[in-house]
């Protein structure tokens, strides 16, 4: 019975010691114009700065008014860690939401929004609605990157597959030592 139970406990350290670290995913960590910033004039672009470089192939940039109407043209620009998007015409007095939607280097999608506000009419720009409607579905929380990092952790935290992995080792190694635990003691029973 001894045997059994040795065997099981070294299955069990196996398991914990070759689990490993929790990787760290990317996030948003600045970005111009700033999360809730209020500007005097309209900007030439927006530009988002992660922790990670971002696939030049999956990075999506919107900037869209109250009324849903977007403000952004052409393709986003990745350099590295930042992507950018140009603001064609002047945006007039308003408020704007920024959507992003980007693959990370390790492979981490990462989607959110935020939003600014103007508060210079520009000229010849029509009229903007007050109210916010994100471009993209709004997944993630976003701080204010002066206070700290902005996250892209969503509201319901999703689990990365290596917290996954680590909480299904964490249940096989109970199911285990709860098993064992029910053996030796039926055994010891008369």
């Amino acid at each position: 019975m001894r045997y059994i139970v040795t065997v099981l406990a070294a299955a069990c350290a196996a398991l914990l010691l070759t689990a490993g670290p929790a990787q760290a995913h990317s996030s948003l960590i600045d970005s111009t114009p700033g999360f809730d910033s209020v500007v005097d004039r309209s900007p030439e672009q927006v530009e988002l700065v992660f922790n990670q470089n971002i696939n030049p192939a999956f990075a999506t940039v919107t900037v869209t008014d109250g009324g849903g109407v977007q403000h952004s043209g052409g393709e986003a620009l990745v350099a590295g860690d930042r992507v950018s998007v140009a603001v064609p015409e002047p945006l007039s007095a308003g408020s704007y939401t920024v959507g992003y939607r980007v693959v990370s280097a390790d492979g981490h999608p990462i989607t959110g929004s935020y939003s600014f506000t103007v508060t210079a009419a520009a000229e010849g720009a029509g009229p903007a609605s007050g109210a916010t409607t994100p471009a993209l579905p709004q997944d993630t929380p976003i701080s204010t990157p002066t206070a700290a990092a902005v996250t892209d952790e969503p509201a319901t935290e999703k689990q990365s597959p290596i917290a996954l992995l680590l909480l299904a080792a964490a249940l096989a190694v109970l199911v285990v030592a709860g098993g064992t635990w029910i053996a030796v003691r039926a055994m010891r029973r008369p």
